[in-house]
């Protein structure tokens, strides 16, 4: 362990963060939503991440419907998720997009045409990949709420460190494309409860973990991102109820896609609206 946190994150602020979610509207006036794509190998925990994200709004963890890590991911059609102040609440501006796994080459998982498609917003709700132009609903000309507004990468802390070297040329791959579209871009590290005893003691120790820190700096490598755009979470996996400090740690990294979405799309408006209330430091 370090002696000092090498990243300081207020473990007192979970009331402060909920509201920040709750409150959200874009800087950018003409976002009526801000869609965030999950992509990541099977077993990365990108819809763990959206379930965990939706049991922290709701105070407890959710039994949903089976998630599962087989071999090529469960979830083969783009989905989006609103996420809600509470059970039968509004929803908030965040809507977080599932789509299948990504695969080792272009053989085998979520393609770059299919990924770009998405992100682009030519993809309608239900696209199944490997279908673009033949499927229903299909947007030649998508607005600007039909497209992704964060691309997320999702990543295993168990298995970054020999994360193979297809994987790897299709994640830099992807990072190059989305990057010459102006979104912006983060790396979610998961479970990382699981590589460091500490931590899964309690997550408050996150940035205090050696272990975390290198493998938090070998997921930047393998994405091609700097470390400050990686983010460690822990998703609800085994427990029955939520905890305050793996609350703290989802809702941080919700917050800092928040904020590199407004830090980016304010560029697409003059100024920015009086009744718009972007994310908070």
């Amino acid at each position: 362990m370090l002696l000092n946190p090498w990243r300081e994150l207020s473990w007192t602020e979970k009331g402060s963060l909920r509201k920040n979610l709750v409150s959200f509207k874009p800087a950018c006036q003409s976002l009526n939503q801000v869609r965030v794509l999950l992509m990541g190998p099977p077993g990365s925990g990108k819809s763990s991440f959206i379930n965990s994200v939706r049991s922290v709004m709701f105070g407890r963890v959710l039994l949903l419907p089976f998630i599962g890590t087989a071999t090529k991911g469960f979830n083969k059609k783009l989905k989006s998720y609103d996420i809600r102040s509470e059970r039968g609440g509004k929803p908030t501006a965040l809507t977080l997009c599932d789509v299948l796994a990504l695969g080792d080459g272009e053989t085998t998982g979520l393609t770059l045409p299919d990924a770009l498609a998405v992100i682009n917003g030519h993809a309608p709700e239900g696209h199944k990949v490997g279908s673009i132009s033949e499927t229903s609903g299909y947007r030649p000309v998508p607005s600007i709420n039909d497209q992704i507004h964060c691309a997320v990468f999702v990543l295993n802390a168990c298995q970054v460190m020999t994360t193979s070297e297809d994987l790897t040329e299709t994640l830099r791959t992807l990072q190059a494309e989305i990057s010459d579209l102006d979104i912006p871009q983060v790396v979610l590290l998961t479970h990382v409860d699981q590589v460091c005893h500490a931590v899964q003691e309690d997550v408050k120790f996150v940035y205090s973990s050696r272990i975390l820190q290198e493998k938090m700096q070998k997921a930047a490598e393998v994405v091609g991102l700097p470390v400050s755009y990686v983010l460690p979470v822990k998703n609800y996996s085994s427990e029955l109820s939520v905890s305050c400090n793996t609350d703290i740690l989802l809702l941080s990294a919700v917050h800092h896609i928040l904020q590199a979405v407004d830090d980016t799309f304010e560029d697409y408006c003059p100024s920015t609206p009086a009744d718009a209330s972007p994310v908070t430091v």
